[in-house]
């Protein structure tokens, strides 16, 4: 299985909400909503993608991780089939 490729930032955030807001209601909650948040937005070549803390609002802390996404096309060996809309 591959993991997608904003796995290391739901990584980061994971580790900065255990080490800091563990304490706080609904803190493990705030991964799945931002990781569903990655996996179903549109992103577009040599975007930044940046991920805030979710409770900065309650508190004075201003992490963040943000990342480059660079989209790199992969030659298929598929062969073209007479007809279709890859021909």
């Amino acid at each position: 299985m591959t993991l997608p490729w904003y796995w290391p930032l739901i990584q980061d955030l994971r580790k900065h909400i255990e080490d800091n807001h563990l304490d706080l209601r609904g803190a493990l909650d705030e991964i799945d909503f931002t990781e569903e948040y990655l996996h179903y937005e549109s992103f577009t070549d040599g975007e930044d993608v940046s991920i805030k803390c979710p409770f900065s609002i309650h508190c004075s802390c201003d992490w963040n991780v943000s990342a480059h996404i660079e989209f790199k096309l992969v030659e298929s060996n598929k062969a073209l089939v007479p007809g279709s809309d890859l021909e």
